[in-house]
């Protein structure tokens, strides 16, 4: 496995780790940097590549009255948070 594909690995570990990248980097004997930089470059790629979209455009309804009192936009996040947005 060369170095691009096995930091990429390790940034997707991290990912579901639930640690701090500092914390996840010093286990695997890794510079806080260095692993900062490949966070940053496998996020970019993903960006290039389509894979995850990096902008999603919303409109809204805002001139029906009856829409007024009830949110526009809700999101639930994994961690149980709800964002409403009237």
């Amino acid at each position: 496995m060369d170095k691009k594909n096995k930091m990429f690995s390790l940034v997707e570990q991290w990912r579901d780790s639930g640690l701090s990248r500092k914390v996840f980097a010093k286990q695997h004997g890794i510079r806080a940097s260095s692993f900062d930089y490949w966070c940053k470059k496998q996020s970019n790629e993903v960006a290039k590549n389509g894979d995850q979209p990096t902008f999603i455009e919303l409109t809204s309804n805002s001139g029906s009255r009856e829409l007024i009192n009830r949110p526009q936009i809700e999101l639930n996040l994994p961690s149980g948070l709800m964002i409403k947005i009237y």
